[in-house]
This record gives C-alpha cells, sequence and structure tokens, in this order.
C-alpha cells in the first residue's frame, strides 16, 4: 500500500524521448501516488529494477515491443527475497493477455506512459493505486474573524427606508410648509412627492427581496380611424373599423414593401381582382392600411407600363 499521503498535485507533461526520461517520469508518478521516496537512477547497473521506494519497486520499459510474461517474471525475481513492495511496471507499448493474467496473480500494477509524460493504468491493481491518490490540499478557508456576519441594519436597511418612503407622502398631508395653496398646486406637489418617494421605496424593497423591476416608456401612438357607419347605402367605405394592432402587423414572410407591390402588380396583370390580391396580402399579414397602400400604388405601376 502507498505510504502517508502526501498533499501534491499531477507531474507536469514533459516529453519523453529516451528511457532515462522515462525512468524519471515513473519515479516523479510513484512519488504522486504517495510513495514519496521513489527515486530513479538512471545509468546505473540493469538489476531488474529502475525506480526504487521504501514500499514500491518500478520497472521501466522503453520499447515498441509489447511485454509479455517473461519480462514481468524477471521483475518478480529481482525482488529482493521476503520483500513486501508493491511491484509496479511502466511500459510504452502494452502488454500480452498472458503478460496481464501474470500480473493479476502476482498482483502487479500495470501501467502504460505516452510520450507526454501522462500514465494510465492497466488492470485493477494500477487502477487502485491511481484513485488512492492524495488530492491536492484545499485553499485555506477564512477564520471566523474575517467573516464578517452583517448586522441586522445591513440585512435590512433597504426594508426600513424603502417603507418609509412609501409611508412618507401620507405624513406629509396637511403640512402648511409644503402645501401653501392654491389648491391645484397642492395637489400637482403631493403627486410628485407620492411618485418620487414611492418610485425609490419600491426599488428598496425589490432589491432586499430579489424582485427585478422594469419600466419601460414607449410613445404614444395616435391613429385616426373612421367611425364605423350603419347605413347599408353607403357601401363598403366605412362600413368597417380597421383594428390598429393588425394593420401594424407586417408582412409574415418578411419581403419588403417594394417586392410586395411588384407581385400585386403582378397579379393584377395576370387578371385577378383587387380584392383577391387583397386577400393574398391579407393572409400574408399586411395591415389593412398597408393593403390599400400597395394596392394603389401596384394599380399606377400598371397604368405606366
Amino acid at each position: 500500500m502507498p505510504d502517508t499521503p502526501q498533499k501534491t498535485v499531477p507531474p507536469r507533461p514533459t516529453q519523453i524521448s529516451s528511457w532515462q526520461q522515462a525512468e524519471l517520469n515513473a519515479a516523479r508518478w510513484m512519488r504522486h501516488w504517495g510513495y514519496t521516496d521513489a527515486t530513479a537512477s538512471p545509468g546505473g547497473p540493469d538489476s531488474g529494477i529502475d525506480v526504487r521506494a521504501g514500499r514500491a519497486l518500478g520497472q521501466v520499459k522503453y520499447q515498441a515491443a509489447q511485454v509479455g510474461r517473461p519480462e514481468l517474471q524477471r521483475f518478480v525475481g529481482a525482488r529482493p527475497h521476503g520483500s513486501t513492495a508493491q511491484l509496479i511496471f511502466f511500459t510504452g507499448s502494452d502488454y500480452t493477455a498472458t503478460a496481464a493474467a501474470y500480473a493479476r496473480e502476482r498482483d502487479i500494477a500495470l501501467f502504460t506512459y505516452r510520450l507526454d509524460g501522462t500514465m494510465t493504468p492497466v488492470n485493477d491493481t494500477a487502477r487502485r493505486i491511481h484513485r488512492a491518490t492524495p488530492s491536492p490540499a484545499p485553499a485555506t478557508l477564512p477564520s471566523r474573524q474575517t467573516i464578517a456576519t452583517p448586522t441586522f441594519w445591513r440585512r435590512n436597511w433597504g426594508v426600513v427606508v424603502g417603507v418609509s418612503l412609501l409611508m412618507a407622502p401620507l405624513g406629509s398631508i396637511g403640512d402648511d410648509g409644503t402645501y401653501t395653496g392654491p389648491l391645484a398646486l397642492d395637489i400637482v406637489k403631493f403627486i410628485g412627492i407620492l411618485l418620487g418617494c414611492w418610485t425609490v421605496g419600491a426599488r428598496l424593497l425589490a432589491a432586499r427581496f430579489g424582485i427585478r423591476l422594469s419600466l419601460r416608456t414607449r410613445p404614444f401612438q395616435v391613429a385616426v380611424v373612421p367611425r364605423p357607419r350603419t347605413d347599408p347605402a353607403a357601401g363598403a367605405v366605412g362600413a368597417r373599423v380597421p383594428r390598429p394592432a393588425r394593420d401594424r402587423v407586417t408582412a409574415a414572410s418578411g419581403s419588403s414593401r417594394e417586392d410586395q407591390v411588384a407581385e400585386a402588380a403582378r397579379l393584377l396583370r395576370s387578371g385577378s381582382k383587387p380584392h383577391q390580391v387583397d386577400q393574398v396580402l391579407k393572409d400574408r399579414g399586411v395591415g389593412f392600411l398597408d393593403r390599400g397602400h400597395i394596392l394603389n400604388e401596384a394599380k399606377k405601376r400598371n397604368r405606366r407600363s
């Protein structure tokens, strides 16, 4: 099992271009897994053990061929007699099926490494070691002295001030210094005080309770609409009150005004009646007033052509 965990972070990516770098990278990973005294001795005598730690031994292969059972058997034979150190094998290639079965019998951890130095566990023993990696030390939490608990006033000052502003206009009624006459001017003053205090008070209360207020102003739209006539002899003129909401709707197809005029002129030239063209434009969402303008322009265009 790994030594007492030390708060470390995974080794930084490093380019593996030689067997010496592969052994040093394996030692860094073993220290990260908790074997804090793991050391590699590149260039030393080849005794079958490349990385040594008090409770683990590692062997590193820098080759393209698969690692077979014989390599693992030699690794087991290189372990000192009576040692219970965990055996960890590293290779830059892969393992044969017989090697994986032998490692399972002997509890050998099998890892593969990439050329950027990252490690991948291959069997259950390796995954157990990899999962047991201590996580980095958590960030130091601020002490209780540095965490200031908001007081009641700091939490609720907006409520107190907001309610006071809502009630302030009522308290100003009858104040001779504010309302000095005439009556119309006093009414205007009261409305101004009411709107100002209530606007600020409502915003303070909304901010305290997380309510979002949105005040949007839109320009007034004035339209002259002919009054409907009930006389049947009046004909179609003035018999229908156009609906302003529908008259403001543009063509649903998104075509431009010029395209609508051109299409209306084409329909009229092909023999369609004005009321039929009007119905086509209506079906496309064109407003009442816009349909009249489009038909007039289409008729003028046909007369000029």
